[in-house]
């Protein structure tokens, strides 16, 4: 109860300590926990303590809290996977004991996860960012939309669905109407996301494969509806507007046009290579002989052995001839089948001469 998880202080602990009645309530919390571990899992026991004891609350109002609370969760998701494969919790809490001492730095389950994504850049739809704020947002397809595919809208009057299977004008105009509608409810959501920044992709859309020429198509979609005020235009009525809309914190960059040559890489001068001249003088006064070649080039043998002592060199020290004891007699196979011969032959029954 006294370690940073739970954060219990000294006067907490005394009154625990003091009054039995609060320590067999937090008696029987913990085997309620416990009783939640075997029936549910350690994962869903370690959320439920969580929430009991505020840990996650008390964790985040401390130095470093958000980086020690990603790791408690981590360790609860590492936890429940290998529970899998443990016969209890004991020998669950001897597999955390040893990755503890031994771990697995090639593991990719136990790299150190980043507490907070709000730094990364976040890629996700109109409709998930509801609710939601980035400092800097970019839309770059915003402009674009989808037509209506079906003849779906509801009536002026009853409010009613009504899907028009014979498509008629007036029925097209009205399911229009409203898919424009819908759109610009999503634009206004992704236009009012970011708090420092926003960009907007926006440029002449045609539908279809016709020619991309003339009026466009971009009056249609939701941004192009708000800026060219629902009025078809070509490209030079789109830059129009864009400009008079370039006043104050609106800020106006048109896209180069590309460059249609292909890319080539950059040719280099080469530069001429030479072989580095020698001009250190070669000492070659060795060589590769043998004992023949030196006979055959009048090289005697006192020329090579020039430090022995060639009139000692028949000389043999004498050795004194060994003493016949007992303990000198040769060794090995032939002096043993001699001796077994010797007392084969020989009458033990004999005095000694």
């Amino acid at each position: 109860m006294a370690s940073g998880l739970l954060g219990l202080d000294a006067l907490a602990l005394d009154n625990l300590n003091q009054d039995e009645q609060a320590w067999d309530a937090l008696v029987n919390e913990f085997d309620a926990y416990r009783t939640h571990w075997q029936r549910r899992g350690v994962l869903p026991m370690l959320r439920e303590v969580m929430a009991q004891r505020h840990l996650a609350e008390n964790l985040l109002a401390s130095p470093g809290g958000e980086r020690r609370l990603t790791d408690v969760m981590h360790l609860g998701e590492l936890l429940q996977e290998a529970a899998a494969q443990q016969d209890s919790e004991h020998a669950l809490v001897r597999w955390l004991a040893q990755q503890v001492a031994q771990p697995n730095r090639q593991s990719d389950n136990q790299q150190l996860r980043l507490e907070s994504d709000r730094h990364l850049v976040q890629v996700m739809t109109i409709h998930k960012s509801k609710g939601l704020e980035f400092d800097l947002v970019w839309l770059p397809f915003v402009g674009n939309f989808r037509q209506q595919q079906q003849v779906l809208y509801h009536d002026r009057q009853t409010f009613q669905a009504l899907l028009d299977l014979n498509a008629n004008e007036e029925s097209i105009a009205w399911a229009e109407e409203e898919r424009l509608a819908e759109d610009l409810r999503l634009l206004y959501v992704a236009l009012t996301r970011s708090v420092y920044h926003c960009s907007i992709g926006i440029a002449p859309l045609f539908l279809g494969t016709r020619k991309k020429q003339g009026e466009t198509d971009l009056h249609r979609s939701a941004l192009g509806y708000l800026v060219q005020a629902g009025q078809a235009g070509d490209a030079a009525c789109l830059l129009e507007s864009l400009q008079q809309l370039a006043t104050g914190d609106i800020k106006l960059d048109l896209v180069d046009v590309p460059d249609e040559q292909p890319w080539r890489p950059q040719t280099t001068a080469m530069v001429e290579l030479a072989a580095k001249h020698f001009s250190r003088r070669m000492q070659d006064f060795w060589r590769v002989t043998s004992y023949t070649g030196l006979q055959q080039g009048g090289v005697g043998m006192q020329e090579l052995l020039p430090r022995l002592d060639v009139d000692a060199a028949g000389e043999q020290a004498t050795e004194p001839a060994p003493q016949l004891t007992p303990h000198t007699f040769p060794r090995g196979a032939a002096p043993g089948t001699f001796l077994h011969s010797l007392f084969e032959t020989l009458d033990f029954t004999q005095p000694l001469d």
